[in-house]
């Protein structure tokens, strides 16, 4: 029981120090991300849908009173 259980403890250890470590990996997002930058576009959106429900206000009050 022994002999199994070194050897399976011995297997792990070769398995971790087999594989890269975390300094040794190489680094795929930098350490600080950048911030995104929009430009106005949540803005612009915001304004499209203000005029969008404007326009289907106008439509039906044109619908409205035309009954």
């Amino acid at each position: 029981m022994k002999a199994i259980l070194a050897a399976v403890f011995a297997v792990l250890i070769g398995v971790a120090f087999s594989t890269t470590t975390f300094a040794q990996a190489p680094s795929t997002t930098p350490a600080s991300p950048e911030m995104k930058k929009d430009d106005g576009k949540k803005a612009e959106k915001k304004e499209m849908k203000k005029e969008k429900k404007a326009k289907k206000a106008k439509k039906d009050e044109k619908k409205d009173d035309k009954k």
